[in-house]
């Protein structure tokens, strides 16, 4: 039986990370704590987070967080509250999700124009996955045999090694980028779609460099 509307709760996706169904328990109170920057230095070392971690969980560009490490830049009572959140939570829990940036779409046809800025963020799906990971969204058919136009991937892009067989995001030379398989024999990134009129890409011919590997879509890659 689903709650009326009246008993409904309605949270944040950041709260959702915190908040098991209806209570949040005394953990979510502590999020009004003061926290200054010295706290957060010590809480970040003692959890093994960095800056590109955090602009991520506030939401903000890292230039933003190296500034307010070094204390030219406020931090804000909101940042400070969420912050407060994850910590304590990740105190009592110790297995959080780490938060992937979505960075937009990526082509799965012709070239198009690398990606748009950072849409939103998604609990990781799997803790071994690269915390330098990141969301993309498919567009277009040339690979609808693996991910349809509208799905996500998740590119990690400290995993650069072709591997024959497996799925990468990869860059041209005027900053555009599109989503293939890379073959050997010849070496090749080809298209996977139901549409023939897409093509293969070779080295050589079309100079680009990798992104990174598609990982993961709602399965492994």
């Amino acid at each position: 039986m689903f709650p009326s509307a009246e008993h409904a709760i309605i949270a944040t996706p950041l709260q959702a990370l915190y908040c098991d169904n209806r209570d949040c328990g005394d953990e979510w109170d502590l999020a009004y704590e003061s926290m200054d920057v010295d706290q957060l230095k010590s809480l970040m070392a003692e959890h093994g987070e960095t800056q590109a971690d955090i602009a991520r969980l506030l939401g903000i560009s890292p230039d933003k967080v190296s500034k307010m490490m070094a204390g030219k830049r406020q931090l804000k009572v909101a940042e400070a509250n969420r912050l407060q959140a994850y910590f304590v939570q990740l105190r009592d829990d110790g297995n959080l999700p780490h938060l992937l940036p979505i960075v937009g779409l990526v082509s799965a046809g012709a070239w198009s124009e690398g990606f748009e800025q950072i849409r939103g963020y998604m609990p990781s799906p799997d803790k071994n996955l690269s915390r330098h990971s990141f969301v993309v969204i498919i567009e277009g058919d040339s690979m609808d045999a693996v991910a349809k136009e509208g799905e996500a991937i998740i590119v990690d892009p400290q995993d650069m090694d072709l591997v024959s067989g497996k799925y990468y995001v990869v860059r041209n030379a005027d900053g555009e980028t599109t989503f293939k398989r890379y073959m050997e024999a010849p070496a090749r990134l080809e298209p996977c779609s139901s549409n023939p009129a897409h093509t293969t890409i070779y080295p050589g011919r079309d100079t680009f460099t990798i992104v990174g590997r598609a990982k993961k879509k709602v399965e492994d890659l």
